[in-house]
């Protein structure tokens, strides 16, 4: 929840400010989400090597929080969806991330009847790539 919430609070500091900073701050999000993603990737890779399986009713329970608490924001934030780059991008974050707690709640699914870390490791692989 950490990358959404910072995007939240970044684009939230610059909302009055001149475009400069706006566009800084959008380049500023796009580079964090970026090195997100690697971590995630890289995160994925040590599960896989290490064979590490989560646990699915954690993933899951965590999964339908997020979701509720994503679709929350992305109904708040649905009249703002055409504004300035800052504000799509929160918008965009949240739709986007409600996807993924969808996805989550499907790999904690696979991972319960599999016993298996793929479900888990797909998933953060097709993360990593958006």
């Amino acid at each position: 929840m950490l990358p959404p919430t910072m995007n939240y609070g970044i684009s939230l500091a610059v909302l009055s400010m001149s475009l400069m900073w706006r566009v800084r701050a959008v380049l500023f999000k796009g580079l964090t989400m970026g090195a997100f993603g690697l971590f995630v990737l890289a995160s994925a890779a040590w599960s896989f090597t290490h064979g590490k399986v989560p646990e699915p009713y954690t993933m899951g329970i965590i999964g339908i929080l997020a979701l509720i608490a994503n679709v929350s924001v992305a109904i708040m934030l649905y009249s703002y969806r055409e504004g300035d780059a800052n504000m799509q991008s929160v918008w965009l974050c949240s739709r986007n991330d409600a996807i993924g707690n969808l996805a989550v709640m499907g790999a904690a699914l696979g991972v319960f009847v599999s016993g298996s870390a793929w479900p888990d490791l797909v998933v953060a692989i097709k993360a990593a790539e958006t």
